[in-house]
């Protein structure tokens, strides 16, 4: 069986156990609800309802990001798409750094404009929507693999160029391999980032790169140009979230 093969079957199992354990607290919810009704001197009220609500929460994650259950007070619920991402970007950064062995840096390189390449086919290609996203969600996590196999990886460079696939490669190789001496260019390129998609992962690349050099290393002007792109931001609750996250990291120090 291949490498994608397996990804594939490794995603059909993850699905089918969401929507297993999705059924089986429907189930219990909704059977602890009949038992509500059913038993002598009950009525439908307040708990009836909980317990409906509660049986419905596994399928409501697909349509809302948070709702209001009586009882319960506000459930949030998590984007199942970004934290499958995330898995997959980081499973990718595991094993191929350049001192996994001799690496052909031109072999390594014509990998990496390749990836870039296919990203800035697919954003042509494809219509907007979640077919796409997918798709550009499997390149990153393959340029994240694919970056690390080139020994003089230049992202600072690459994080101006014209290019969304190569700032795509920037953002991907500073997410698998932080670099300090970077980061304050980074952040000018993600806070300018016209891209939504380019934009996320460099601010995941942000969020490990403030990680690596330590809080209290940050300057001060990365905050504000993060606070300033995030009062520019409207419609984009996954990047808000990211801001934030980095933020609350940087009020620590």
């Amino acid at each position: 069986m291949g490498e994608g093969d397996r990804g594939r079957g490794a995603g059909a199992g993850s699905w089918i156990r969401r929507r297993a354990a999705a059924v089986a607290l429907t189930c219990v919810g909704v059977g602890v609800a009949v038992l509500h009704v059913l038993a002598p001197g009950l009525r439908i009220d307040g708990v009836t309802i909980t317990l409906l609500a509660v049986a419905a929460v596994p399928w409501l994650g697909e349509l809302f990001r948070s709702i209001e259950v009586p009882g319960l007070g506000r459930v949030e619920f998590w984007e199942r798409r970004l934290e499958a991402v995330e898995r997959a970007a980081n499973a990718a950064l595991v094993g191929d750094g350049p001192e996994g062995g001799a690496v052909d840096d031109t072999e390594a390189w014509d990998a990496v404009r390749e990836l870039a390449a296919e990203y800035v086919k697919v954003r042509l290609e494809l219509p907007s929507g979640r077919a796409r996203t997918r798709r550009m969600d499997q390149v990153f996590a393959r340029l994240v693999r694919a970056t690390q196999r080139v020994r003089d990886f230049d992202a600072g460079a690459l994080l101006g160029s014209q290019d969304a696939g190569l700032r795509l490669a920037a953002y991907a190789r500073l997410y698998a391999l932080p670099e300090p001496e970077v980061l304050d260019a980074l952040v000018d390129a993600v806070t300018g980032e016209p891209l939504p998609f380019n934009q996320y992962w460099g601010l995941q690349a942000v969020g490990r790169g403030v990680e690596d050099v330590g809080a209290e290393n940050v300057p001060f002007g990365v905050v504000r140009r993060l606070e300033d792109c995030r009062s520019r931001m409207r419609h984009a609750p996954d990047r808000v979230e990211l801001i934030d996250r980095i933020l609350e990291d940087l009020g620590e120090r």
